[in-house]
């Protein structure tokens, strides 16, 4: 069965290319000799970084015809004008020339929209533009409405849509009235434990030294870009009361890409006089980062988007603390964090509090957190999970095509 897998997230996209990458070495790990993979990529850069895993590549030229195809294929006057007069666009050319059998997007990509009559699986994000759409990014870069043609196309036209936790599958179908059947529920399988386990021979003390950062202090850390919906700057509220209650001997170390955010949030510490409490990196690297895992006293995350995301299970991994969005996360996950209310800044340092305060309880949950881990977000069942996928389609297809 030949599979293509579209690649197109960059290095300077941090945890989304590593992921990405890590998606790679599982596939190489568990699938590669029961399914033939070609990734299809837009760059030189990319092409050279995947053929290093050892993986077949095919370089996808985004010319004019495909831009039109962009264009025009997001209205279905032309889709089926395309129909009609049996027109391939630059996708499906690729497709149908290579004999695939099944193209993967390993998220909401817009190139999907041009896989409207050719087999494809697709892992959805989130549905949070439609819960919070006040948010700036949905009315900018993570453009509402492009999302909103994006998922529809993936529910009316994917062989399975992927999404990462029960709730992001219930809102599926509650917005969009989508087959159960065609939807799957994956949790994510962060890539920094994998790069820890084999990078055992690093001295991680003095990474960590390195940082800079002032010595004895508890360190609450947030690994994440610097987007509005992220919520900063309800941490530079929170830090207030650190301050008022004369808690100087804790420090909160912000890394992650500048995405329009990181400005606001430090002209709000220099405001209110607290940058004796943060630390900013505007980018570490992936050994920086896993040393001030090992070196947090806890995990804070009090985003508006995310039913699940990477940095929470990397704190179930490295077996710490994580104070998160009141009621945002999957049902399966709240026992295993300590829930924040995000309106009310104050909330925070109580929760801290409660770690501190509460060994026996805070130990409970990292024990209970690291057993979830341990069994749901495995490389093994990610890969089993896809095999089962490509072997269902791989099933059907067999009763016409011989091909196959």
């Amino acid at each position: 069965m030949k599979i293509a897998i579209y690649f197109e997230s960059s290095p300077r996209e941090g945890g989304a290319f590593h992921q990405n990458i890590n998606l790679i070495k599982i596939f190489n790990k568990y699938l590669k000799k029961k399914f033939d993979f070609t990734y299809i990529v837009s760059s030189d850069e990319l092409k050279k970084i995947i053929e290093e895993q050892g993986c077949k590549t095919f370089f996808f030229k985004k010319n004019l015809f495909f831009r039109l195809d962009s264009f025009l294929l997001k209205f279905n006057f032309f889709k089926v004008l395309y129909k009609k007069f049996f027109i391939k666009n630059e996708l499906e050319k690729i497709y149908y020339k290579n004999k695939f059998n099944l193209i993967c997007f390993n998220n909401p990509s817009e190139i999907s929209l041009l896989a409207s009559n050719i087999n494809f699986i697709i892992m959805l994000f989130e549905m949070q533009h439609r819960t919070n759409n006040y948010l700036p990014e949905y009315k900018g870069f993570h453009d509402h409405d492009l999302r909103e043609i994006i998922i529809i196309n993936a529910i009316h036209r994917a062989f399975k849509t992927i999404v990462a936790t029960n709730k992001d599958k219930s809102l599926l179908q509650k917005f969009y009235n989508a087959n159960e059947k065609s939807i799957e529920v994956q949790p994510y399988v962060p890539f920094l434990p994998d790069i820890y386990e084999n990078s055992k021979d690093q001295d991680f003390n003095e990474i960590f030294l390195k940082l800079d950062i002032p010595k004895n202090k508890k360190i609450l850390l947030y690994p994440a870009q610097f987007w509005p919906h992220k919520n900063h700057g309800y941490i530079v509220k929170a830090a207030k009361t650190f301050k008022e209650n004369n808690i100087e001997n804790i420090i909160f170390i912000f890394t992650g890409f500048d995405k329009g955010n990181l400005n606001f949030i430090k002209k709000n510490i220099a405001k209110e006089n607290l940058e004796d409490y943060f630390k900013i990196f505007n980018y570490v690297d992936n050994l920086e980062l896993i040393s001030l895992y090992l070196n947090c006293f806890a995990i804070i995350s009090p985003t508006y988007v995310g039913h699940s995301t990477l940095p929470l299970y990397e704190s179930f991994y490295f077996r710490k603390n994580i104070i998160f969005t009141k009621d945002l996360l999957d049902e399966s996950l709240k026992e295993f964090v300590y829930e924040t209310d995000i309106m009310i800044p104050k909330d925070i340092f109580d929760k801290y509090n409660e770690i501190l305060n509460n060994k026996t309880e805070a130990l409970k949950k990292i024990d209970l957190a690291n057993k979830y881990y341990n069994e749901k977000c495995s490389e093994e069942k990610l890969a089993n999970k896809y095999e089962n996928i490509f072997n269902e389609l791989k099933y059907l297809k067999s009763n016409w095509d011989e091909k196959i």
